[in-house]
């Protein structure tokens, strides 16, 4: 079974400080989970497909990264969790300039249904740094995190349409297309 995720990357600088959270919560047994998805880098996904056509949402890609993406900046000085999944996460803000990103693949990609979890009345922005099987777990989580915890800024980089395939237990994540965000910073 195949889904497919339209997400953003970041900076990498940002980039490493996410990954080496996900490595310590796995070298103190707390997560490996981030860890263990094959392929996947640090995103927020702003919207997740299921039962769509390969080819179709490929070329629905292709035509909304023709516009002009501009880059804009995202603060994270926030932590947080899912209490039913068991996920903790870093949280950014809601600059206007990502809700407006968010709602124009929607309204783009609107032939194709999204997971509930990423419809616009539900959406929740988030970069995932652990997955844990307890509430107990989490908690151990968390409250190590809270002590790596350090607020930080990014700039978002890259749009990319990623292909998710579970595949005997495991996650796989494929880049499918991408387009890099401009920088009109000039």
């Amino acid at each position: 079974m195949k889904h497919y995720a339209i997400e953003v990357f970041f900076e990498d600088e940002f980039d490493k400080y996410v990954r080496n959270l996900w490595e310590l919560c796995d070298s103190h047994n707390l997560s490996a989970f981030m860890n263990r998805v094959k392929g996947t880098e640090p995103h927020i996904a702003l919207a997740v497909y299921e039962n769509v056509e390969t080819e179709s949402i490929k070329k629905r890609f292709n035509e909304f990264i023709s516009q002009d993406l501009i880059r804009f900046e995202l603060t994270f000085d926030a932590m947080a969790f899912f209490p039913t999944s068991n996920v903790s996460f870093l949280q950014p803000n809601t600059k206007q300039e990502f809700v407006d990103l968010m709602k124009d693949i929607h309204d783009y990609f609107q032939e194709y249904k999204p997971n509930s979890y990423y419809s616009p009345e539900r959406w929740f922005p988030h970069v995932t740094i652990a997955k844990n099987k307890t509430i107990e777990e989490l908690k151990n989580t968390i409250n190590y995190l809270m002590n790596c915890f350090k607020p930080q800024i990014t700039q978002v980089k890259k749009l990319v349409l990623v292909e998710i395939e579970y595949l005997d237990g495991e996650i796989i994540c494929r880049n499918i297309m991408d387009k890099e965000f401009e920088d009109k910073s000039y």
